[in-house]
């Protein structure tokens, strides 16, 4: 059997964060959480992820400041994929997040838990 993919889930909300990781444990992946960017860099120092949903609006460091930090330091960080969370639709900040170069975003209200790991599956390159 192949090994688990891991991934990292961003969110400072904790019910939001509950629930990206039920879903995705439930359907056989690795997943840790993180409620916070220091808190998710500090993590990717120490775990290699295959992928990192990165919300974008944190208290203590926003998606687009931790994405640049991922980007900028490979060697630190791994080269994982990173997918942006957001609520807000046809946002700047996801142009920003898509030029520094993540992989591509989920709007969180109108994510469903069949079509997150559809997505999910779709940026590991996973066929069903």
């Amino acid at each position: 059997m192949e090994d688990k993919r891991k991934i990292l889930v961003v969110e400072d909300e904790p019910d939001a964060l509950e629930i990206f990781k039920d879903i995705l444990t439930e359907e056989g992946f690795e997943v840790d959480g993180a409620e916070g960017g220091l808190i998710a860099l500090e993590r990717m120092m120490n775990v290699r992820y295959d992928l990192v949903l990165l919300d974008i609006v944190m208290p203590d460091k926003d998606g687009i400041s931790i994405l640049e930090e991922i980007k900028k330091f490979p060697d630190k960080y791994g080269e994982t994929k990173v997918v942006m969370l957001t609520n807000i639709g046809g946002d700047l900040a996801v142009d920003k997040a898509m030029k520094i170069g993540a992989s591509g975003y989920l709007l969180k209200s109108e994510t469903e838990p069949d079509d997150l790991v559809s997505a999910v599956k779709q940026y590991l390159e996973i066929r069903s």
